[in-house]
C-alpha cells in the first residue's frame, strides 16, 4: 500500500458557471478553507476578532480548488480520499467528475478511480454556494417551518446563526482536511477497526481488531501483531493466519483511569500484514485497558471506582475556519486540565475533530462525552438524508471506538428541547435518526458503551433535571427539581471578556457610551450599553449572574467586574451544592447528582458570550471560580436557616485530616471565632462535617473561612464564603499587598482583607498570553499565597489589584 499525500501546491478562485471570476490564489498547502486563505492573503480581516462579518459574500460565492501533480508509476488500483470537505462539492480527476460531496461530516472516499495517468494529473474540486444549495432542496409539505434550511442537509449549522461565531452569520466554504491517494499493489487494510474490553475482574484485557481487505483471498498471507507497554517495551507478540476477526488477550495489563482518578497508561497495538517476509500494510494504534459499568442513571463506575462527571461543553476553537488548530486546542485542553475537569462534552453542533485530537485526551485522562452532529431544531428525516446520518455514525463509531477517553455516544444537541420549546406536542422531526439509526448503529459495532437518546433527555419532559440529563434554562424558565438534578450537562450565564479583549472587540467610545448611566431600568433592562448588544451572541442580558448583589458599575472596567463576579458567583454556589448532592444531612453519602458540564468551556469568536476562556485562549474571572469549584477535594458552606460545613471527595484516596473553620470580622480585620473538626472521608463521598450554631448570632460583615488540612498540616483545599450579598459590605481599599517572585512562584501577603485580586501581565505592551495558577482569589490577612507564574512569557511586569483599592502594586518578573 503506498500513500500519497496531496496536501501542497493547490490553486484557489472564485468562479462564476463554469468560468474563473478574479484573482488566482496559490496555495502552500491544505487544509485551507476560502476565509483561511483570503486572511492569509490579506484581503479580508478575521470577522471572529470583533464579531462581525462584512464579507458575507465569500459564502454566497462557487469556488474552486485545483491541483495538478505528476505520478510515474501507475500500476495497481486507486483510490482518492478527501478527509474533509464543506460541503457541497463536485470532484473532478482528469476532467471527469468522479464523486459529489454532500455531508461535511465525514470523509468522501473514491474506491477504484479511473483515468489515472503517468506523468501529469489534474484533481479539481467545484465548490457550490450552500445557501442556495439549500434553498434547492425542496421537502415534502409535511415538514412545514420545522426543518430550517441549513437542517435539509449535511452543512456545519454553527455558519448559519450568529449563536456561536460573527453577526449576522459566517457561512464556510472549502477544503477543512487532508487529501490522499492510495495505491493497491498488493494486498493490504481496506479498514481496520479495535474494541478494547476488560474482563470484571480487571485481570485481563481483550482486543478485538475486525479488518477488512483489498483482496479477500488472503491464504498465504499472516497477521503478526505486537504489543508494547507504556514505556515503549513489547509485552506480546504473535502471528496468526490472515483472518477478518483478530482476538489478542493480555494478562494483567496497567489499568487506564480518567485524571481524577489515577494514570493513564497507553499501549500499542500494531498489526501487521505480511506475505512471507514481504511487509504487505500496517495498522498502529494506541489503546487503553478500562471496564466503564453504569450502575444508575449517569452512575458510572471505572475498573470499579464511582467517578461523577465535572467539565464543561467544548466547542469549536475557531468558527472562522474548519481546519484543526492544533496548538490552540492543546492550550484549551491544559486550561480544562488545569481548571479539573475529567471530562469534555464534545457538542452535537461542533465540528469534526481529528484523530489526534482523541489521542490527546486518551494521553490527559480527559472522558469524552460525544454526540453525534445533531443540533437545536427538527432534521429532514428523507431517505437519502437517513442513509447519510447511518454513514457518519458507522465512519465516527468505528474511527473513535478504541479511544478509551470516549466514554459514551449521545444522539445530539437540544433537538427534543427544540421542539417542546418551539412546537411543544408536535412529532419531533429527527426522531428517526436519534431514537433508531444511532441507537442501532452503536448496538452493533460499540454495544459496551453507553447511547444515551438526545441531550437533554430522559424525564417527563426533555429538560426535566428530576430524571436523564438537563440544561440550566433557569433564566428563563421555573424547572421543579433544577437544584439537585439527576445531570446537568449545560449550566450557563453570560459575563464580557476581560478589559483588554473587549478593546479588541469594540472601539473605545462603545465601552461606554457617552450618557450611559449604567442603571438598569424598566426602559433600559439590558445589563450594559446598547452598544455591547452588538457584541454579544443575541439578545442574552437576561443570562447574567446575579449582578443586582454588586455596587452599581460607573465605567466599563466597574461593568466587567461585576458581569464577572456575578457568572463566578453562580458557578461557585450551583456547583457546590450540586456536587454535594442533597440538602437533607440523613441523606449524607446519597449525591443525587452525578455530574456537571459549564456551558461553555471557551469562545469561539470574540464576542460577550458564555465561554470562561475568550477567543484568545485567556481565562476570565468565572474560570477560576470554576476551577476552584471543581476542586476534587471540596469544602462548601450550606447557608440557611443553619450554616452547615460540607466535604466531598471525588478523589480516588481516603483522605484523613481536620478542618479549621472561622469567622474573620472585616471591621475588626481580624477573626472573631473559630473552630476546628476532625475528619476521614471516603473517595465518593459527600459529608456533613459541621453545623455552624456555636457560634451563635454574628454581625454579616464576618467573613465564613474553612481550611482543610492533612495529618500532617498541608492545605489541601479551602473556601471563603460570605452571609451577605457584596454591595452590603465594605471591603478595604488600602489592603497592603506585599509581593515578591521567587523563580516562577509569585508569593503574596496582605495587612488587611483583599477582595477579588486580580493579576495581570505586560511585557513591553503585550498583554495577552500571561497564565496565572489562580486569579481573581480573596485574600486574607496573615495568610501566604503562592501562585505559580505560567503562560509564555518570561519575563515583563505583573500588576496585583484587590478590586477595592485604590492603587495597584506592580513588581517585575
Amino acid at each position: 500500500m503506498n500513500r500519497i499525500r496531496l496536501d501542497e501546491d493547490w490553486t484557489l478562485c472564485q468562479t462564476k458557471g463554469n468560468e474563473t471570476s478574479g484573482r488566482i490564489f496559490k496555495l502552500r498547502h491544505i487544509p485551507c478553507q476560502v476565509h483561511d486563505a483570503l486572511i492569509q492573503e490579506g484581503i479580508i480581516e478575521n470577522p471572529n476578532l470583533k464579531g462581525f462579518n462584512n464579507d458575507r459574500w465569500i459564502g454566497k460565492s462557487d469556488w474552486r480548488y485545483e491541483k495538478i501533480f505528476s505520478l510515474e508509476d501507475i500500476s495497481g488500483s486507486w483510490n482518492l480520499i478527501l478527509e474533509g470537505l464543506d460541503t457541497f462539492a463536485d470532484i473532478y480527476f482528469n476532467g471527469v467528475r468522479v464523486a459529489r460531496n454532500e455531508s461535511a461530516y465525514m470523509p468522501c472516499r473514491i474506491e477504484g478511480l479511473t483515468g489515472v495517468q503517468k506523468g501529469e494529473n489534474r484533481l479539481r474540486l467545484e465548490f457550490k454556494a450552500p445557501e442556495q444549495v439549500l434553498k434547492e432542496i425542496e421537502l415534502p409539505e409535511k415538514y412545514g417551518e420545522y426543518v430550517p434550511d441549513f437542517c435539509k442537509a449535511r452543512v456545519f449549522r454553527s455558519g448559519f446563526h450568529d449563536f456561536s461565531g460573527p453577526h449576522p452569520d459566517l457561512v464556510r466554504i472549502g477544503i477543512y482536511g487532508h487529501i490522499w491517494l492510495e495505491q493497491v499493489k498488493t494486498n493490504g487494510f481496506r479498514d481496520i477497526t479495535a474494541t478494547v474490553q476488560m474482563d470484571p475482574a480487571l485481570s485481563w484485557g481483550k482486543m478485538i481488531s475486525e479488518i477488512s481487505y483489498w483482496d479477500d483471498s488472503q491464504e498465504k498471507e499472516t497477521l503478526h501483531y505486537i504489543i508494547k507497554d507504556p514505556a515503549g517495551r513489547v509485552v506480546l507478540e504473535g502471528e496468526e493466519n490472515a483472518s477478518h476477526i483478530l482476538e489478542i488477550c493480555l494478562e494483567e495489563p496497567m489499568l487506564w483511569w480518567p485524571r481524577s482518578h489515577g494514570s493513564q497508561n497507553l499501549y500499542e497495538l500494531e498489526i501487521r500484514l505480511m506475505a512471507g517476509d514481504d511487509l504487505l500494510d500496517i495498522s498502529r494504534k494506541k489503546i487503553g485497558f478500562r471496564r466503564v459499568e453504569r450502575k444508575g442513571q449517569f452512575d458510572f463506575y471505572i475498573n470499579g471506582m464511582a467517578v461523577k462527571l465535572w467539565g464543561a461543553n467544548l466547542t469549536q476553537v475557531d468558527t472562522m475556519s474548519g481546519c484543526y488548530h492544533k496548538e490552540r486546542m492543546e492550550q484549551l485542553l491544559s486550561l480544562a486540565e488545569m481548571a479539573n475537569c475529567n471530562t469534555l462534552r464534545i457538542w452535537g453542533e461542533s465540528e469534526v475533530l481529528p484523530d489526534e485530537f482523541y489521542e490527546e485526551c486518551d494521553r490527559r485522562g480527559i472522558l469524552l462525552w460525544h454526540d453525534f452532529y445533531l443540533g437545536y431544531n427538527m432534521y429532514n428525516e428523507e431517505e437519502h438524508m437517513l442513509e447519510l446520518y447511518r454513514e457518519e455514525a458507522v465512519w465516527l463509531v468505528n474511527r473513535l471506538k478504541h479511544h478509551p477517553s470516549i466514554l459514551m455516544w449521545c444522539g445530539g444537541n437540544e433537538v427534543l428541547l427544540s421542539r417542546d420549546f418551539q412546537y411543544p406536542g408536535a412529532y419531533c422531526y429527527g426522531e428517526k435518526i436519534f431514537k433508531k439509526i444511532y441507537p442501532e448503529i452503536c448496538e452493533n459495532l460499540d454495544p459496551d458503551r453507553y447511547y444515551h437518546i438526545n441531550c437533554p433527555s430522559g424525564g417527563e419532559w426533555a429538560n426535566d433535571p428530576r430524571e436523564g440529563d438537563s440544561h440550566g434554562y433557569t433564566h428563563q424558565w421555573y424547572v421543579p427539581g433544577v437544584k439537585y438534578p439527576v445531570f446537568l450537562s449545560e449550566n450557563a450565564r453570560f459575563s464580557a471578556p476581560q478589559l483588554k479583549t473587549m478593546r479588541r472587540m469594540m472601539e473605545e467610545s462603545e465601552l461606554w457610551p457617552s450618557g450611559y448611566t449604567g442603571q438598569n431600568t424598566r426602559k433600559n433592562r439590558l445589563p450594559w450599553p446598547r452598544s455591547w448588544e452588538e457584541h454579544s451572541c443575541g439578545e442574552q442580558g437576561i443570562k447574567v449572574g446575579p449582578v443586582e448583589h454588586y455596587y452599581d458599575a460607573d465605567d466599563a472596567e466597574a461593568l466587567i467586574h461585576n458581569l464577572g463576579a456575578s457568572y463566578s458567583e453562580y458557578i461557585k454556589y450551583d456547583v457546590e451544592r450540586i456536587r454535594r448532592g442533597e440538602a437533607d444531612d440523613s441523606l449524607m453519602g446519597k449525591r443525587r447528582t452525578k455530574g456537571h458540564f459549564l456551558w461553555k468551556l471557551n469562545n469561539c469568536c470574540n464576542l460577550i458570550s458564555y465561554g470562561v476562556i475568550d477567543y484568545f485562549n485567556e481565562p476570565q474571572m468565572a474560570y477560576y471560580a470554576l476551577k476552584r469549584a471543581y476542586s476534587p477535594l471540596q469544602i462548601s458552606f450550606q447557608i440557611d436557616d443553619r450554616i452547615s460545613v460540607w466535604m466531598v471527595n471525588d478523589t480516588a484516596e481516603q483522605i484523613n485530616g481536620s478542618v479549621n473553620i472561622a469567622l474573620f470580622s472585616l471591621g475588626e480585620n481580624k477573626k472573631s471565632a473559630e473552630l476546628n473538626r476532625r475528619f476521614v472521608i471516603k473517595p465518593d463521598e459527600s459529608k456533613m462535617i459541621t453545623y455552624l450554631d456555636e457560634f451563635g448570632q454574628f454581625r454579616k460583615e464576618n467573613i465564613l473561612l474553612a481550611y482543610v488540612h492533612d495529618e500532617a498540616g498541608k492545605v489541601l483545599t479551602e473556601n471563603i464564603d460570605y452571609v451577605d450579598i457584596e454591595r452590603h459590605l465594605d471591603f478595604p481599599c488600602d489592603t497592603g499587598i506585599h509581593a515578591h517572585v521567587e523563580e516562577n512562584m509569585l508569593v503574596l501577603s496582605s495587612e488587611k482583607f483583599a477582595r477579588c485580586v486580580e493579576l495581570l501581565g505586560n511585557e513591553d505592551g503585550d498583554e495577552f498570553g500571561w497564565l496565572f495558577e489562580d486569579n481573581y482569589f480573596d485574600l486574607v490577612p496573615g495568610v501566604e499565597k503562592r501562585i505559580q507564574i505560567m503562560g509564555m512569557h518570561s519575563k515583563g511586569k505583573i500588576r496585583i489589584k484587590p478590586y477595592y483599592d485604590e492603587k495597584y502594586t506592580e513588581i517585575d518578573f
